[in-house]
């Protein structure tokens, strides 16, 4: 059996270990490590199906160690920064952002580390579509209730949202209309991240010419004179008007009282064009002001006195 020769076998060792040391420290010198920061792009999986997930960052900031070379040819897509969703209830939820990179490389620290999400179900719900308008039709015509078609539509979006809104919105000008309109009008007034379906209806407004007829204007005086003097006279003009309104309201107009005039402490006649208090909801009135004369004269200093009987006074 040969005998080992262990001189040289220490001696190949020692080679071997000032080779490897040589090795490490020519590649450290010429390729040492070193540090890198990168805008990864964040990804959300596992998310259940049902589930509406907001407020996750789209990118996380990692910084990573290696070596120099390797540093150098890493782009933000050889990482991949990933949230588990699977196990998301409603409401806030705190997460943890993992990230995986290339062999060789190490991810020293992740920011943000965690993230805060806000989870809602998706839900859907029918609402009522309520028509508002926009200017006024010409005058002597009146709006009645419009109709839409369809009443009813379906909203979808996070259940905190849905739950929010009880009626949606169309809006259909009517400036200066004479006559029955028919409008496409879009549906507007919802939140951000609640679609509804269909996105239009179509709305049928009445516009119909109002009756008219001519009633009495009272005018309306505030207030008393100032002292040693008393109202003679109060006059209006015009005296009459006319009025339209939806037959229902017409019938119950019988008179339009002016707005009252004020003569508290006046010592003089008083002249005032005045506006006209509307006597109910869709009221017309033309003219719509009118002028008011309060004509004032001032008391006797002296009351006459009577005369007995016999033509003279009494001692």
């Amino acid at each position: 059996m040969p005998r080992l020769n262990w001189r040289n076998l220490s001696l190949q060792i020692l080679s071997l270990l000032m080779a490897l040391i040589l090795w490490v420290y020519v590649t450290n010198e010429q390729n040492p490590l070193d540090e890198r920061p990168f805008n990864v792009s964040l990804q959300g999986r596992g998310i259940p199906d049902g589930y509406l997930v907001t407020g996750l960052p789209s990118t996380v900031n990692v910084r990573a160690q290696g070596s120099r070379g390797q540093l150098t040819t890493l782009t933000p897509g050889d990482f991949q920064a990933v949230v588990d969703l699977s196990g998301i209830t409603p409401g806030e939820n705190e997460l943890t952002v993992n990230v995986s990179a290339p062999p060789g490389i190490r991810v020293i620290q992740v920011s943000p580390s965690r993230v805060r999400v806000q989870v809602d179900r998706i839900v859907e719900k029918e609402v009522p579509v309520e028509v508002t308008f926009r200017g006024e039709p010409a005058a002597g015509y009146s709006v009645l209730a419009a109709t839409v078609d369809p009443p009813l539509v379906h909203l979808k979006g996070p259940e905190r949202l849905v739950n929010a809104v009880s009626r949606i919105t169309a809006t259909v000008d009517i400036q200066g209309a004479r006559g029955t309109l028919e409008r496409s009008a879009t549906l507007t007034g919802l939140p951000q991240g609640v679609s509804v379906f269909p996105p239009v209806v179509r709305v049928t407004i009445p516009v119909l010419a109002m009756p008219v007829k001519e009633v009495p204007v009272e005018p309306q005086v505030r207030g008393t004179p100032a002292a040693g003097y008393r109202v003679e006279e109060v006059r209006v003009e015009p005296d009459v008007i006319q009025v339209s309104a939806p037959a229902p309201v017409l019938e119950g107009v019988q008179r339009v009282n002016t707005v009252p005039v004020d003569i508290s402490g006046v010592s003089e006649d008083v002249v005032r064009r005045v506006g006209l208090v509307a006597p109910g909801n869709g009221v017309v009135m033309r003219p719509e002001q009118v002028q008011v004369t309060v004509r004032l004269s001032p008391l006797p200093e002296n009351p006459p006195e009577r005369t007995p009987p016999g033509g003279q006074n009494q001692t």
